[in-house]
């Protein structure tokens, strides 16, 4: 069976679209992918094939009676409407040129790409695959067509009638796949397309599902490939395709997802915030999160993406406390008040109490709230109020009680009027870690139970796709120590094709007792060319991290949260002396941020101690890393 995308056809769809979403899905091989209404800069095709040793086919499906067709030409069709008694002449453009529009669209942002066109002979430069276009009459037969003259202009085999289509749910996968290489009108031999190279195009034909560009490697292209590619070469790396329909599927109103470390709750997140913006109404979309470092990154993530300037236009990237500054200058002090709780809801009720004197057409279309079991309680009924619809606009919520590094209080979602029972989802799989470093981490977090009405749920973690090497504790008899060795990491892991960017130093606290050790590796690092980049310097580093600069990256432990990296170094794991402090509040937040420090490691995890405490002791023992 093909894989769909989404996975089951809208109930708006027309029977014709219908009866061909089920049989391609049923009749053609698993490694096929068929997308239904993509969107292609505000275009919709209604279906886009796409098969390893096949190419690319888009198809057209039109529900037109021949007895209404009016008048067909090579550029456009007039059709006879009957609607609420009256009758009315509707203009459309040809099928097939209406496709091949679409395929100029998809063709001109493919040819950019190195890694899928043919890089020498004679069709130099040009695409290494077929695309096809191709038309569905679900509803005139090839007899109508002649009888009604429009078969000179819908000519087979680009075009099937409804006599052939009805036939297809009897076809064997090669005869299917066999009809439809007849559409294309050029066709050639190819080497069977590369994980890379399909991932490319998918984030080509649908940009919400690109995570990230990234340089193309050996294996990006065929086996087959004479031609090496050029340095400048790139690929993108796309949502899986579960992440995909997921995205792609989401409906106006409230939503949570809750995930595990590394499930790609954010991507999702991003995902949906592209989709929204590249919808054919403009919207408003506000993403809103804790920590100052997740807000910038995420807001240089997708307003540095120069494909698609209309990301800087619809989407606003704020941390709660910027997104209050907003509506005024300056916010009451945290030192106000006698607890942080206290102070976290005098905040919402001034929020909640601004955005209620708020015209409707100052509000947002989107509220997307990222790692949200960092919020205050009071500060969802906020979220809702900033909605031009509260009942149903967008709101998504994710969140990992796992990862829920500050003291908050339980609530339910109705309790804040977040309306998302039957619109909840799990995400289980993780795939950020490899098995080795999520075991090591997963063996610290030891999570407690939450309460059954809990707004966050602690979701436990399936095995992790990948394998690799692993985590290695390093030991030295003092901090100054633990720093020689971390430097000595950051040039093997350099040795071995690691960018700078790639790696990162996760420390717990600064302390006056950790500021000489801090100098000494900010100077060595600079002396051997690291570039050291340290987000959490100061606040306004936080306010302006930018993912694209170079450098490898110096963060605490909690404001790494929704960050990633391929190779992470732990440095003095004895600062999470908490893990194991009387105080079982204070050392279940302790494990949650070493747990978050952990995960934040793609490849490869270090951890460096420069002492001996019980937490020490427990990695070491743990058997989940290799002692050096």
């Amino acid at each position: 069976m093909a894989q769909m995308i989404p996975e089951t056809i809208p109930s708006h769809a027309s029977q014709g679209e219908k009866l061909l979403f089920q049989v391609l899905q049923e009749r053609l091989p698993d490694n096929f992918l068929v997308w239904y209404e993509p969107t292609i800069r505000r275009l919709l095709p209604d279906f886009i094939i796409l098969g390893p040793a096949f190419g690319l086919l888009i198809l057209e499906v039109k529900g037109w009676y021949a007895g209404n067709v009016e008048l067909a030409s090579h550029d456009f069709f007039q059709v006879r409407r009957e609607r609420e008694g009256k009758t009315k002449i509707e203009s459309y453009a040809n099928p097939l040129k209406q496709g091949h529009g679409y395929f100029a669209t998809v063709a001109d942002k493919m040819v950019g790409f190195p890694l899928l066109c043919r890089p020498e002979g004679k069709y130099q430069g040009t695409l290494a695959f077929p695309i096809g276009v191709g038309a569905i009459m679900s509803n005139i037969t090839a007899a109508q067509s002649r009888e009604h003259a429009l078969y000179p202009v819908l000519e087979q085999p680009a075009v099937a009638y409804r006599d052939e289509l009805l036939d297809w749910p009897d076809c064997s996968s090669r005869e299917l796949i066999a009809r439809l290489k007849g559409m294309f009108k050029t066709d050639f031999a190819f080497p069977p397309l590369t994980n890379d190279q399909i991932s490319t195009i998918r984030g080509l034909l649908h940009p919400i599902t690109i995570v990230r560009e990234v340089p193309a490697i050996a294996s990006s292209l065929p086996p087959e490939a004479a031609e090496p590619l050029p340095a400048h070469a790139t690929r993108l790396l796309s949502l899986d395709l579960e992440q995909e329909r997921l995205a792609r599927t989401m409906k106006a109103g409230h939503r949570v997802i809750s995930g595990v470390a590394g499930s790609g709750k954010t991507l999702i997140l991003i995902a949906r915030a592209k989709a929204l913006a590249n919808s054919l109404k403009q919207r408003r979309v506000l993403i809103l999160c804790f920590n100052i470092t997740l807000a910038s990154h995420l807001r240089s993530l997708l307003h540095s993406d120069s494909r698609n300037p209309q990301y800087k236009e619809a989407i606003e990237v704020l941390h709660f406390h910027g997104w209050a500054k907003t509506f005024w200058k300056r916010l009451p002090s945290p030192k106000s008040f006698k607890t942080e709780e206290a102070y976290n809801q005098h905040l919402g009720e001034k929020v909640l109490a601004y955005l209620h004197s708020l015209r409707e057409e100052k509000k947002w279309d989107a509220v997307l709230v990222d790692e949200a079991h960092t919020f205050d309680k009071s500060w969802f009924p906020c979220c809702v109020a900033a909605l031009k619809d509260t009942e149903e606009g967008d709101l998504m919520i994710v969140s990992d009680r796992n990862q829920g590094l500050y003291k908050r209080s339980e609530f339910s979602w109705k309790s804040v009027g977040v309306k998302a029972q039957g619109r909840s989802k799990k995400l289980a799989q993780n795939y950020r870690n490899t098995q080795e470093i999520l075991s090591a981490a997963w063996d610290v977090l030891k999570p407690s139970k939450e309460k059954a009405d809990s707004a966050f749920l602690a979701v436990e973690p399936s095995a992790a796709l990948r394998h690799g090497p692993m985590p290695v504790f390093h030991s030295a008899r003092s901090k100054w120590g633990a720093i020689e060795q971390t430097l000595a990491q950051v040039q093997v892991l350099c040795e071995a094709g690691y960018s700078l960017s790639d790696i990162a130093i996760v420390y717990k606290y600064k302390s006056h007792q950790e500021a000489d050790g801090f100098q000494l590796l900010l100077e060595q690092m600079e002396e051997k060319g690291m570039k050291p980049y340290w987000i959490t310097a100061d606040a306004e580093a936080k306010r302006t991290y930018d993912s694209q600069r170079p450098g490898v990256r110096i963060v605490t432990a909690l404001s790494s949260l929704g960050l990633e990296f391929k190779a992470v170094l732990l440095l003095w794991v004895e600062q999470f002396w908490g893990c194991h402090d009387r105080d079982l509040a204070k050392a279940e937040s302790d494990r949650r941020q070493l747990y978050v420090a952990m995960t934040r490691a793609q490849d490869e995890l270090h951890l460096f101690a420069g002492g001996q405490d019980k937490i020490v002791k427990e990695l070491r023992d743990s058997e989940n890393f290799l002692l050096l």
